[in-house]
């Protein structure tokens, strides 16, 4: 059976080239005149990864036409925008690994990968300021504030074990959803699409988006550091509740569980996960991304058939891959 990261490449085909020429754009916004910064981010930039989101502008644009330069620029935004995040996120989470690599806090401590990120951000926004296609700076720039709201909103959630679905979809709707849709607008809008496919290209990222995420948690409870390449369970150590745990939550609520019951269990990962599985916590996630999927899918149904849009239908198809 062919891994998820084959899959993935496969849909790549269609837009190889670009995606050469989106990371030769990345990494010349990792150039610094200072010879210390630089040999900081040349570190960086030799850990892109999947171009997912990239991915998603240059199919949208595949849908309405061709690809020209400004797609390759929108691209290496809303990588740089994403990559700024995780440099964040690794900080807040005490991380210790990306991607298969040391993390930038565990290279060179937390004030620096902050700083980085944000510096990765004002390049993102520097490309955004010299566009020309009218409304792609204020997206970037709305989407920037809703990504940081998501994550704000994550940490304030911390340890609250009354958290709902309702919580939880609003958090990753702000904290991931938000910039695949984005991502695909972007590329529709710069295509110069009308703005009702437009709109329905940001409606695919949306679910995608919520798909993804929801299918990352997922695999933060079940999956082994050797697979994933990143510091896992990561979330249960820092109390981050997602998906399946909020749903385990709720579903023993009803048994007069104390909050410090909920919290011995948590200590035990492999027991929590064996009560999560018993509850169907873990079978009612993955449902719940498949049902995302499936309206990610049923928002491209009106555009005509075309490799771009089969290779998007591909990319929903492949998110839940290898979780269970």
């Amino acid at each position: 059976m062919p891994s998820k990261d084959m899959e993935i490449q496969s849909h790549y085909n269609l837009i190889q080239k670009e995606l050469v020429q989106v990371r030769q754009v990345i990494c010349e916004q990792f150039q610094s005149s200072d010879d210390q910064i630089s040999s900081v981010l040349e570190v960086l930039s030799q850990q892109q990864g999947k171009m997912i989101r990239p991915a998603m502008v240059l199919l949208c644009s595949k849908l309405f036409g061709g690809i020209r330069q400004e797609h390759i620029e929108f691209s290496a935004m809303v990588e740089l925008i994403h990559m700024a995040s995780l440099l964040h996120d690794d900080v807040i989470d005490k991380a210790q690994l990306r991607r298969g690599q040391p993390s930038a806090n565990a290279l060179w401590g937390n004030t620096a990968a902050v700083l980085l990120g944000d510096f990765l951000l004002s390049r993102a926004f520097m490309l955004a300021a010299a566009s020309e296609c009218e409304g792609a700076a204020t997206l970037l720039g709305q989407t920037a504030q809703v990504l940081c709201i998501g994550e704000l909103k994550q940490n304030l959630f911390k340890g609250r074990f009354d958290l709902n679905e309702q919580d939880y979809f609003q958090m990753i709707e702000a904290k991931t959803a938000a910039l695949f849709r984005c991502s695909c607008q972007l590329g529709a809008m710069a295509s110069n699409a009308p703005k009702d496919q437009q709109e329905v290209s940001g409606q695919f990222g949306y679910y995608l988006g919520l798909a993804f995420q929801i299918a990352d948690d997922l695999r933060d409870v079940l999956s082994s550091e050797k697979q994933e390449g990143k510091t896992l369970g990561t979330d249960l150590l820092q109390e981050k509740f997602t998906l399946p745990v909020i749903h385990w939550i709720n579903q023993n609520s009803d048994q007069s569980q104390t909050s410090s019951e909920h919290e011995e269990a948590l200590k035990d990962p492999g027991r929590l996960i064996e009560r999560m599985r018993q509850s169907g916590s873990i079978d009612y996630a993955l449902e719940q991304a498949k049902l995302q999927i499936e309206r990610a899918k049923q928002s491209l149904s009106l555009l005509p058939a075309n490799p771009s849009k089969a290779a998007l239908l591909g990319f929903a198809d492949n998110v839940i891959m290898d979780i269970v």
